[in-house]
């Protein structure tokens, strides 16, 4: 779920409104080009290929060194791409930045597993403890793939803590700021991990889908049970509370397809197919 992107607030600054939107078998199931049919097709790349060893646990990326995307803070904070605030609101918006992106902590946990089966409405991926299987549009998502990563991706604690300081204080412009901050750092951190996954899998001729996670687009939240279940419940710092949402609350987690490339790239993105044109999310 990508908790990072629940809330929804608007703030008017002078003449610039800002919207916050907060293995190891020998066959798996393969997608056909009509790939809402499936068929057992043989996997014919070596797992050591790609790095994955049968009872591989949890890797983990504890330093995410990728600079903050301030573009990408002000598309939290309801801006068009491209759009630049005045430059009273600039300075405001910066300090804030600034602050935040100084106290964020982003890390990220994930386990390759291998596909057992996938179809249009779930897949079942071979773990250390026996199969897991994910309901949802999976084929929509994660098509062709053969290997899956899961994932968890976080901002930290501290940027929770100090946005919620702010809004016992009434301030609630920083708050959003800080927040917005919190969005991208965890955003960062699952960008680590897909850049990881690529650069690890270049040499095999695999790339990474888009992620897909629990809450959005036909997957349920509690499926993110399911999910934490394959880390032993806790990922980089990240735990999951009754009603399925996380701590800290800027944190994502997901799915990740690994695929042929030609295959992903004939796939094509979810997005392409989704007719919800304004999408503050579409890739």
């Amino acid at each position: 779920m990508h908790s990072t992107r629940g809330l929804c607030a608007d703030w008017l600054v002078g003449d610039d409104r800002l919207s916050y939107i907060e293995i190891w078998p020998s066959s798996i199931a393969f997608l056909t080009p009509n790939w809402w049919e499936s068929s057992v097709a043989e996997f014919d790349t070596p797992q050591s290929a790609l790095g994955i060893l049968p009872g591989a646990g949890p890797r983990n990326i504890d330093c995410v060194e990728t600079p903050i995307d301030r573009g990408e803070v002000l598309r939290y904070l309801g801006y068009p791409v491209g759009y630049t605030p005045k430059e009273t609101l600039q300075k405001t918006l910066d300090d804030w930045i600034d602050k935040a992106n100084a106290i964020a902590t982003p890390r990220a946990t994930y386990i390759l597993l291998p596909v057992v089966e996938i179809d249009r409405s779930w897949i079942r991926l071979q773990g250390r403890e026996g199969i897991t299987e994910f309901a949802g549009a999976i084929g929509e998502f994660l098509g062709p793939s053969q290997y899956i990563a899961a994932f968890i991706a976080t901002a930290g604690p501290a940027v929770e803590h100090f946005a919620s300081d702010l809004m016992s204080q009434g301030d609630d412009l920083a708050a959003m700021v800080v927040n917005a901050v919190g969005a991208e750092r965890a955003e960062a951190a699952e960008g680590a991990v897909i850049e990881e996954l690529r650069k690890q899998m270049v040499s095999a001729g695999f790339v990474p889908t888009l992620p897909y996670s629990p809450g959005y687009c036909g997957m349920a939240l509690t499926e993110q049970a399911k999910l934490f279940s394959l880390f032993g419940g806790e990922g980089a710092g990240v735990t999951l509370t009754g009603d399925c949402l996380m701590r800290p609350l800027k944190s994502i987690s997901g799915l990740i397809g690994l695929g042929r490339a030609e295959n992903i790239e004939a796939h094509g993105s979810p997005c392409d197919r989704c007719k919800l044109y304004n999408c503050a999310m579409r890739r």
